[in-house]
């Protein structure tokens, strides 16, 4: 059993029907990423404030899509880290790019920044991003 992508990733699945169902512009072979999306009111952390667990989380999407075109195959989170700038209302149109900073065999480091439409930054974030194979899969007694 290998890594399957079924389309239910909770960022970019389009068969989540609980999920962002984002749309990943992956740019010039991995070396940038783009991302639309505007989260309902229902992933509020305070009152119509967006939870910065989806802000880490579309930040985190779109430097793992870095390491996916980069690797043109299945990669995932080695480390993330976030820095918010300012709250994000709900149901707001938010937009998070994404550029390759350095490859190597193992790694991809990337810098992710989410913003609203005035270009007011809202997070910025840096990670690693590392390839997989069949062996990353759980095994069934795993699933």
């Amino acid at each position: 059993m290998g890594i399957e992508n079924n389309d239910r990733c909770f960022v970019c699945g389009k068969q989540n029907p609980y999920g962002l169902q984002v749309n990943p512009e992956v740019k010039r072979a991995g070396a940038e990423v783009h991302i639309e999306c505007t989260p309902p009111k229902h992933m509020q952390g305070w009152k119509n404030i967006l939870h910065g667990g989806i802000i880490s989380t579309l930040l985190d999407e779109a430097i793992t899509h870095i390491g996916i075109g980069t690797y043109d195959g299945p990669a995932v989170t080695a480390q993330l880290e976030v820095r918010f700038r300012k709250p994000a209302p709900t149901g707001v149109k938010l937009y998070v790019s994404a550029e390759r900073i350095k490859v190597s065999r193992r790694l991809i480091e990337a810098k992710a920044t989410v913003t609203l439409s005035d270009s007011t930054i809202i997070a910025t974030g840096t990670g690693k991003v590392m390839p997989v194979d069949e062996s990353f899969a759980p095994t069934p007694s795993q699933e």
